[in-house]
């Protein structure tokens, strides 16, 4: 079965090694895709910058050029040391000991759509520990997202897009160059486009009373649904719903993060995953062929949750190697007020309160 990343020619950021610091950067994942919102072009993806000397390095400023298709200079940005509060210091991992590793989520991440975005030039100065400078390059080539299923939204009703994968999000910010995750065999972001969706009532509020119960969710017990039509790979479903999850076995099975869930494989190799559902609410098992908009399960707080919601996401398999992927949904509107319209590109983005229509 084809696997949708195939389609995306890998373009691969140039990597540049200088003999006198050795400093390798590379992107992760190689294949950067551009995210497509009604206002917004995004790329979502992450610098693996490798010190490979015995010197010890820090990060001074990053600069990006943007170019368009016909290669004009559209945008110029940095973060540099200039000022009290100096804007590098947004970059938390800025020192390199000898032969050390770090991952830095691109900083530069939002472009309008009034250009076709095609290249970034980005350009990285480091000093060593007698302040001599170091400048690398590198060149990112990025490819517009082509979604080939016509997915829905897996909820039904109003919904907050709690927390989605912009770049401050939870979602984005999972470093798997971090040791503890290397040791549990975590090789990439699996939930680099990944949502978190939490069902509101009429006033927009997600729980009554003082939302110390699950049962005090709007959400707790609501259906999910199949965003289209698949086969089940994995569906596991006798978590409590008390919030914890076996932190050891996720070198093994690394949905157990999200306790209670279903992974569905669809026709083009993607899989939808659906987690922290509640206990003993799933309808289907491993073998299953699910219909889109077929209920699945119900919202739980199974697994690594903090409150009854729905996790969702996009991925290209569920092994430990996974990477994400973008979703557009066909069927949301934007809320805003007592008003309402369509989301034309289908993405939803963190704090959009959303409905299906």
């Amino acid at each position: 079965m084809k696997k949708p990343y195939y389609f995306a020619v890998l373009f691969l950021l140039g990597i540049s090694i200088y003999s006198q610091n050795k400093i390798l950067i590379s992107s992760e994942p190689s294949s950067i895709l551009i995210e497509q919102s009604d206002t917004k072009q995004i790329l979502n993806f992450d610098f693996l910058i490798s010190n490979q000397s015995t010197d010890t390095l820090t990060l001074q400023r990053i600069k990006v050029l943007v170019f368009d298709s016909q290669n004009h200079l559209i945008h110029t940005r940095f973060l540099d040391n200039n000022g009290t509060a100096p804007s590098i210091l947004l970059v938390p991992n800025r020192h390199w000991n000898g032969e050390e590793s770090n991952l830095i989520f691109n900083p530069f991440s939002e472009y309008d759509n009034s250009f076709a975005l095609a290249k970034l030039e980005f350009e990285w100065t480091f000093n060593n520990s007698k302040e001599k400078e170091t400048v690398v390059k590198t060149t990112i080539l990025p490819k517009r997202y082509q979604q080939e299923i016509n997915y829905k939204l897996p909820l039904k009703g109003r919904v907050l897009v709690y927390d989605g994968h912009d770049y401050n999000s939870h979602h984005r910010r999972f470093d798997y160059n971090f040791e503890p995750i290397k040791l549990l065999d975590l090789k990439s972001n699996f939930m680099r486009y990944a949502y978190d969706f939490v069902i509101l009532d009429a006033n927009n509020n997600q729980f009554k009373n003082k939302g110390e119960s699950n049962s005090d969710y709007f959400g707790f017990g609501n259906s999910v649904y199949a965003v289209a039509d698949g086969k089940v790979l994995y569906a596991k479903g006798d978590h409590k719903d008390d919030k914890n999850f076996d932190v050891p076995k996720l070198k093994e099975n690394p949905l157990e993060l999200y306790g209670n869930c279903i992974a569905i494989e669809h026709k083009d190799g993607s899989v939808s995953m659906y987690g922290h559902l509640k206990e003993n609410s799933l309808k289907f098992k491993k073998g299953d062929l699910v219909k889109s908009g077929e209920e699945i399960g119900q919202i739980g707080v199974s697994g690594s949750s903090f409150f009854p919601h729905l996790h969702f996401e996009i991925r290209t398999d569920i092994t430990n190697a996974a990477e994400g992927l973008p979703s557009y949904f066909s069927n949301i509107n934007l809320v805003t007020g007592k008003t309402s319209h369509t989301i034309k590109s289908g993405l939803a983005e963190t704090g959009n309160i959303i409905e299906t229509k």
